[in-house]
């Protein structure tokens, strides 16, 4: 695996993203990153027109092999399209910007604060059973 392709696991993996164990092979198939990410074939063909960091190699018969790294940016596209419920275009906007860590920071920010709001909420609760 690339320098890049560990950079963008680790931020996947820091963004809560469950990422499959990848197989040791250079290349994949539209059906192996299909089963991979969770998401239908002609899914991933049309993010490879919308998103132009998707970039399959295309070799005789024009078939598709996705690399380490294609496979991470389509989970990554995916995170952003169904879990964060992002517009294509807004997504598109977040990964030509670098990465999903601003987004990672902002849900901790979100989760913490959801936390803290709950725990005064059933201290008050306390202290009006106790009364």
């Amino acid at each position: 695996m690339s320098a890049q392709g560990s950079s963008q696991l680790k931020i996947l993996q820091h963004a809560g993203i469950d990422v499959p164990k990848l197989p040791d092979k250079l290349f994949f198939s539209i059906r192996e990153v299909s089963d991979l990410c969770g998401i239908e074939p002609h899914v991933l063909r049309y993010w490879e027109t919308e998103f132009k960091h998707l970039k399959p190699v295309k070799k005789s018969g024009n078939r598709r092999f996705y690399r380490h790294r294609d496979v991470y940016i389509a989970l990554q596209i995916k995170h952003l399209l169904y879990d964060l419920n992002f517009t294509i275009r807004g997504a598109k906007k977040r990964i030509a910007t670098g990465d999903i860590s601003e987004i990672v920071e902002a849900q901790h920010n979100n989760a913490t604060v959801s936390l803290n709001t709950i725990r005064e909420e059933l201290e008050n609760i306390k202290r009006l059973l106790d009364f």
